[in-house]
């Protein structure tokens, strides 16, 4: 049995989407799977209990029939920081322990996920670093990779965890850099002792978020078919300029969402000729029958709120590419980059995986 800890040092890099991948192309490989997240700090309270939703998302998505209090054992909640300030700790490292047991039997590979910094879990005396240690499972580090100064961290993993770190991918990285990250980044991290199993670009339908997303997060008004909720927002763009700029201005940007005020009709319906997934109204002021009619016909929806502009286009920029990963689109998408790209030989191999 081989058991793979992906970890990353900050959110949102894909350290879900990469334990799914992993876990989905291993089962059509042959081998039979399973997945724990040791500890989290995401944990979240609903009216019947408190659960790990990611954790409990993968869990049903592969059928895993282990319990799902032993896929995620450690729930770091308010409460259990209080408790532990009081003293009155538990015995967290039995408990993970007891539980990758569960989690492991007749299983041939097991995916753990760490969490989202290795200080993570340290007043628990469990970090990332102590629990792949505890539980002897190699390292795939996930990085997102902006700039070359991302090699800090990963270089700075590497002195953290030594021979553990079995190698990292690297993941958005923006196509202009994909030519200097395959001749320059690779070959330096390859000769250093870091293997490199993938480069995954930027992905705009990766990144970017559906209309009703958008409109859970911003609220207001829903004006259109709820069908038209999934369409795919890639961009933001502010609707502020003279209609004559508008048209040249409004198609700079495909499968967007264009916020202006909702006393801009002449803006609304310049953007409405151009690829645009929602139009987000401003000031709470109902846009015209017009527009309202031209929406419908182009099948784009209107939110409408009652925050100025600016400050509508700021909370919108705060989810983007922090959508959690729970949408079968997206999943199957980033599946096949993973098949593409992520050198499941070499890993196998050094898991001491025998390729079915």
């Amino acid at each position: 049995m081989a058991t793979l800890y992906v970890a990353s040092t900050e959110t949102f890099v894909g350290k879900s989407a990469t334990c799914i991948g992993l876990l989905t192309h291993a089962q059509r490989d042959g081998y039979t799977v399973s997945y724990m997240k040791p500890i989290s700090v995401s944990a979240k309270h609903t009216e019947e209990t408190v659960m790990d939703e990611d954790a409990s998302f993968i869990r049903n998505y592969f059928g895993i029939s282990t319990p799902l209090d032993q896929v995620a054992p450690v729930l770091v909640t308010q409460g259990l920081i209080e408790q532990i300030m009081r003293s009155q700790g538990t015995d967290f490292a039995k408990r993970i322990q007891e539980a990758y047991v569960a989690v492991s039997r007749d299983t041939d590979f097991v995916v753990l996920e760490g969490t989202n910094t290795w200080a993570e879990g340290g007043l628990l005396g469990l970090t990332g670093d102590q629990v792949s240690d505890m539980l002897h499972a190699p390292v795939l580090l996930v990085a997102r990779y902006h700039s070359p100064f991302a090699l800090d961290t990963i270089m700075a993993v590497q002195t953290y965890l030594g021979n553990r770190l079995l190698g990292v991918m690297l993941n958005q990285v923006e196509e202009y850099q994909v030519d200097f990250v395959q001749s320059r980044v690779m070959p330096f991290l390859e000769r250093r002792g870091v293997p490199v199993y993938a480069t995954l670009t930027q992905d705009p339908h990766l990144h970017g978020i559906n209309v009703d997303d958008l409109f859970d997060h911003l609220g207001g008004q829903f004006i259109g078919s709820q069908e038209w909720g999934n369409r795919l927002v890639e961009h933001l763009m502010i609707g502020a300029m003279g209609p004559e700029s508008a048209l040249s201005h409004f198609r700079r940007r495909t499968n967007k969402a264009v916020f202006t005020g909702g006393d801009r009709g002449d803006l609304q319906l310049a953007a409405l000729e151009t690829s645009t997934s929602v139009l987000v109204l401003t000031g709470n002021i109902r846009p015209s029958p017009a527009v309202i009619d031209r929406a419908e016909e182009q099948q784009v929806p209107i939110i409408l709120i009652a925050d100025d502009t600016l400050t509508a286009v700021e909370r919108a920029e705060a989810i983007f590419g922090k959508i959690r990963f729970r949408q079968q689109a997206k999943i199957e998408r980033f599946t096949a980059l993973l098949d593409q790209n992520f050198d499941f030989s070499r890993l196998y191999d050094e898991l001491g995986l025998t390729t079915s």
